[in-house]
C-alpha cells in the first residue's frame, strides 16, 4: 500500500473515531430513580444572619482595570511586529 493512501485511510479513521458520540460516564445519575434514601431537608439549617446589603448601584471591585489590557495588548502587538519586521528578509521590502 503506498504512504498517501495509508495516510487517507488514517485520516479517514480518525475522523470515523471522532464522529462516533463519545460515552459520558461522569455524567450518570447517582440518585436512584425512585427516590429512596434521599431526604428534602438540608444537613445545615439555612438561617442565618442577614449579609449587609449594598446599594444597587454599588458593584464590587472583581474584575482587572481595562486600561491596563488594552495597554499590555498594544505592548505585545508592537513587541511582535518589531520583532518580524526585525527578522524579515531585505528582499522582499
Amino acid at each position: 500500500m503506498p504512504p498517501v493512501a495509508r495516510r487517507i485511510v488514517a485520516v479517514l479513521l480518525v475522523a470515523a473515531v471522532l464522529c462516533l458520540p463519545a460515552a459520558a460516564s461522569a455524567q450518570t445519575s447517582t440518585i436512584p430513580e425512585d427516590g429512596a434514601g434521599v431526604t428534602t431537608t438540608p444537613p445545615v439549617p439555612l438561617e442565618r444572619e442577614p449579609a449587609p446589603r449594598r446599594a444597587a448601584s454599588e458593584l464590587p471591585n472583581t474584575g482587572a482595570d481595562p486600561r491596563m489590557l488594552f495597554l499590555g495588548g498594544l505592548a505585545l502587538t508592537l513587541i511582535g511586529f518589531g520583532l518580524r519586521l526585525r527578522t524579515a528578509d531585505a528582499d522582499l521590502y
